[in-house]
């Protein structure tokens, strides 16, 4: 690490790290004297009160989610909650629908409020399956929304069985548009910065700010190719230490946690303004509906089989799920996807090349999963092999000689969880623009999920959007190589959630905002998007942050059938 001075107070840090250039720019320090001009994240959307005003939100048809049209104020309706409720809605089954691009069973939600009264607009949230009761075969069915309360659902008929149907409210609309309009502008993640110098140490209050944000006296660390106009903002150190002390920065096992909880309770305590029956009672967790038939006696009709390379394509059929699980096996309906038999299939595939996984702790574990399958070690420099080992900031590489192979992981930044170095955060962007265009036979893997749900949309929408034109540089110097991002997937239930806070920061609804941000953003850019929604949401157990074995191995063969010829 170098430390240069810049022209203002403060330092500039140069992170020599084991694939960038010592010219690289990781952080900019400086510490803040004076104020900035406050702009709010969506200031048209909010009062004085931080409350949605949905006379500008549907002048602006801003809105992700159909509002309905008798919303009168904050979400409601009459002398109703007007919140779509998951005991008085129902479903039903229309049918069976007969296409060139498979067969279909058709079923239709009607979503009403808790006063049984019919919902009028669109915008709930809703997840649906089908599974054998052998639990051979499952799948997850894609939902069209008709915007009248009404929603269809369809499910492939790819097998033939007596099969449940599970359809779950995970948000009513009136939820989800609190979430999008009144939360998401804010960040809601607090880390502990421990800063050292000699045998002198201190700890204070980290957050990801916009640099439109109002502060004072505050340490600011920039990395403008990395989080655009965002930055990791520090409450200043005690005994006389200065912003260029950090050193670590974290969550758990510091002197801090419990302030920091405070924090994030005190702050979405606020942003609820009073709105916390949006999230509580049956709102809280993800909810059956059960006025409907819970089961079908299924009949396998025409499923796809002529489907596109995975590198060529992997948009699915609108009326479709993006495939099926057969036993422990995935089978895509989006592209022809491959099962990789042994060892030597994987390292053929991947012979001669540099891989470089980067992400969050599902993709630590693809690459844990890769390495086995290689028979090679995969935590270099770690005492212990487990899967679920905490990880740290530094880059883990190895090298197989029997493929000429070399497979890199670099955890993404900035991340929830244990402390870990501040100074050698590698981002996404630092290691792509390192990469040099002597001998382009990289295969770069990319995913980002669930460390950005506290995050706010702008600052996510900065990352992503720096993480896309860093793409594109890099394609311009190794045009071909192939470029995969996985989206993320269902997580973890509200209910097992003990606090407001969790319930509300954490929810799946950020999930599937981000993914479709994913989706959106890498679209026609050469890249590939794995969209592993369905793939894990119809996986027969519980969705979690970390799936099992099972449901990584198919991720795995999926990402291979995207990279191999």
């Amino acid at each position: 690490m170098t430390i240069m001075p810049r022209s203002r107070v403060g330092m500039l840090i140069v992170f020599c790290g084991i694939t960038l250039t010592a010219t690289q720019l990781l952080w900019n320090i400086s510490t803040t004297v004076s104020t900035h001009t406050v702009i709010p994240d969506n200031p048209i959307f909010l009062d004085s009160a931080g409350v949605v005003e949905i006379g500008n939100l549907r002048n602006k048809n801003m809105s992700f989610f159909a509002v309905n049209e008798d919303i009168i104020e904050n979400g409601i309706r009459g002398n109703s909650s007007g919140s779509t409720s998951p005991v008085t809605s129902s479903y039903e089954i229309l049918g069976n629908i007969h296409t060139d691009n498979g067969d279909f069973v058709h079923i239709l939600i009607t979503a009403r409020d808790e006063n049984s009264q019919r919902k009028l607009g669109g915008g709930d949230l809703w997840t649906a399956t089908l599974t054998s009761k052998s639990g051979n075969y499952s799948t997850s069915g894609s939902i069209e929304d008709h915007s009248n309360g009404t929603y269809s659902v369809y499910f492939i008929a790819a097998w033939s069985a007596k099969s449940v149907i599970n359809i779950t409210l995970v948000h009513s609309s009136e939820s989800a548009q609190y979430l999008k309009y009144n939360i998401w502008p804010t960040c809601r993640l607090y880390f502990t910065g421990f800063y050292i110098s000699g045998n002198t140490e201190d700890t204070s209050i980290c957050t990801i700010a916009s640099t439109s944000e109002n502060w004072y006296n505050k340490c600011e660390y920039t990395h403008p190719t990395a989080l655009g106009n965002h930055l990791f903002l520090c409450d200043m150190p005690g005994k006389n230490l200065s912003c260029k002390n950090l050193i670590d920065y974290g969550q758990e096992q510091t002197n801090n946690k419990t302030q920091i909880q405070e924090n994030q309770d005190n702050q979405v305590k606020k942003l609820l303004h009073g709105k916390e029956f949006l999230f509580t009672g049956v709102h809280k967790k993800y909810s059956l509906i059960t006025l409907g038939p819970r089961y079908i006696d299924l009949h396998k009709g025409n499923v796809p089989s002529k489907l596109p390379l995975c590198k060529d394509s992997l948009q699915s059929n609108a009326r479709s799920s993006s495939g099926y699980w057969e036993a422990s096996r995935w089978r895509s309906l989006a592209c022809k996807n491959s099962h990789f038999g042994d060892k030597h299939d994987v390292g053929n595939c991947l012979r001669n090349k540099r891989i470089y996984i980067m992400g969050d702790s599902t993709m630590h574990l693809l690459y844990v999963v890769l390495c086995k399958i290689l028979d090679a070690p995969f935590l270099l420099g770690e005492k212990s092999e487990d899967e679920r080992a905490a990880p740290s900031s530094i880059p883990r590489f190895v090298h197989i000689s029997a493929y000429n192979l070399t497979i890199n992981f670099v955890f993404h930044q900035i991340r929830v969880g244990a402390p870990r170095h501040f100074h050698l955060s590698v981002f996404e962007v630092d290691v792509l623009d390192s990469l040099g265009a002597n001998q382009c036979d990289y295969i770069i893997w990319l995913g980002f999920g669930i460390h950005f749900l506290q995050w706010s949309h702008s600052a996510f929408l900065d990352r992503l959007i720096k993480i896309k034109y860093a793409i594109t540089r890099f394609q311009k110097r190794c045009p071909g190589v192939p470029i995969v991002v996985k989206g993320p997937h269902m997580s973890q239930p509200p209910e097992q959630f003990q606090t407001m806070y969790m319930t509300v920061s954490r929810s799946d609804f950020f999930t599937y905002e981000i993914a479709k941000m994913m989706k959106e953003y890498f679209r026609d850019t050469g890249v590939i998007f794995f969209d592993t929604w369905d793939l894990n949401l119809s996986f027969p157990s519980p969705n979690a942050i970390h799936m099992p074995p099972t449901a990584f191995k198919e991720e795995l063969h999926m990402a291979l059938s995207m990279i191999c010829k």
